[in-house]
């Protein structure tokens, strides 16, 4: 059988569980408090990848998938780390790192690659920067495969945006701009993400799009075809940030998952949910619309990590943003 990294921390989350199930039965009935340990180290922003130490390497740096392509979420795995020591990763590619967790002494986070990331080999180092000079702890190569986008053109309507401004545009990009940099410092969303609702995918993740003749635009998340009126759900567990109607956007939501995760909701016909409101995976949180620049009923579904977008199809991957429960039920119970 191939081992994946989840596999490893498979195990950790059993001794998590039976841990934390003692501890329950020897208590009160409350759920005990996690050790100090489990506080996150100081790390600065950083991709990672498949372990290919050096010299007097300490740690090990894990990722998967082992192949992702332009858009995709990957999966950090770093450490066993010394708890004195600081350390710095530090990449040469575009895209976006989530906050980090920690776990006794492994460290965990989702990196985004941007869909404009060019297809080849990048480096990757863990620095132990507690020491000077600082010392190469890990260091490895990430391969980003090649990945064809889908090509579309098509015409809107100019009533669609008549009485636009760009200072109302330039706004309404920082509304979302600080919704998506609002988060949490753990992670919120808990076991798999859903689909937000039923309908035909209209437009993909990533496609150059053409619009009344002007120049190529990248499309951010997928558009969802549905009949007006369909109840719209929330992916996963999370806060809502942003509930508000935008010129472009029309009735929008986001929310945020954790760690920089988030999930949008666009061109709603109703919204249900409230600017900080804590909503349960498969929550309503809307209808399906055609508000703001859209010409049918239609969901923009869009995922991003800090502000970058990433594919939202990749979220119904079971395995793919698991978290070791024991670490997110008492996070969420010290948060609210």
């Amino acid at each position: 059988m191939k081992l994946y990294p989840w596999h490893r921390l498979f195990f950790i989350i059993i001794a998590l569980f039976l841990v934390t199930s003692a501890l329950f039965l020897l208590g009160d009935g409350e759920q005990a408090d996690l050790p100090e340990s489990i506080e996150p180290l100081k790390i600065t922003p950083f991709f990672l990848s498949a372990s290919e130490t050096t010299g007097n390497a300490q740690g090990e740096l894990i990722f998967y998938p082992q192949n992702p392509a332009p858009g995709d979420f990957v999966i950090i795995e770093a450490g066993p780390l010394p708890a004195t020591d600081q350390v710095q990763l530090q990449f040469n590619f575009q895209g976006a790192i989530s906050e980090y967790y920690q776990l006794g002494n492994m460290v965990y986070a989702v990196a985004a690659i941007y869909y404009e990331t060019e297809p080849g080999s990048y480096n990757l180092e863990l620095i132990n920067v507690s020491d000077q000079p600082e010392e190469t702890m890990a260091a490895a190569e990430l391969t980003v495969a090649e990945k064809d986008f889908h090509f579309s053109s098509f015409s809107m309507p100019a009533s669609r945006t008549e009485g636009w401004t760009a200072q109302r545009l330039a706004e309404d990009r920082e509304k979302i701009r600080l919704a998506r940099e609002n988060t949490e410092q753990y992670p919120l969303w808990q076991g798999s993400f859903i689909n937000p609702v039923g309908g035909r995918i209209s437009s993909t993740y990533g496609a150059i799009r053409v619009i009344n003749q002007n120049p190529p635009r990248r499309h951010s998340g997928l558009d969802i075809a549905a009949e007006e009126g369909t109840p719209v759900y929330a992916t996963n567990r999370g806060v809502v940030r942003l509930s508000e109607s935008l010129l472009s956007g029309g009735e929008t939501v986001i929310i945020d998952h954790g760690l920089g995760l988030s999930s949008t909701y666009m061109h709603l016909h109703t919204i249900t949910a409230e600017e900080g409101e804590i909503v349960e995976r498969g929550q309503e949180i809307g209808t399906v619309g055609m508000t703001g620049y859209a010409t049918g009923p239609h969901l923009h579904w869009e995922v991003n990590i800090d502000q970058t977008p990433v594919n939202p199809e990749q979220l119904f991957d079971d395995e793919l943003l698991l978290i070791p429960p024991a670490y997110v039920v008492d996070k969420v119970k010290d948060w609210q």
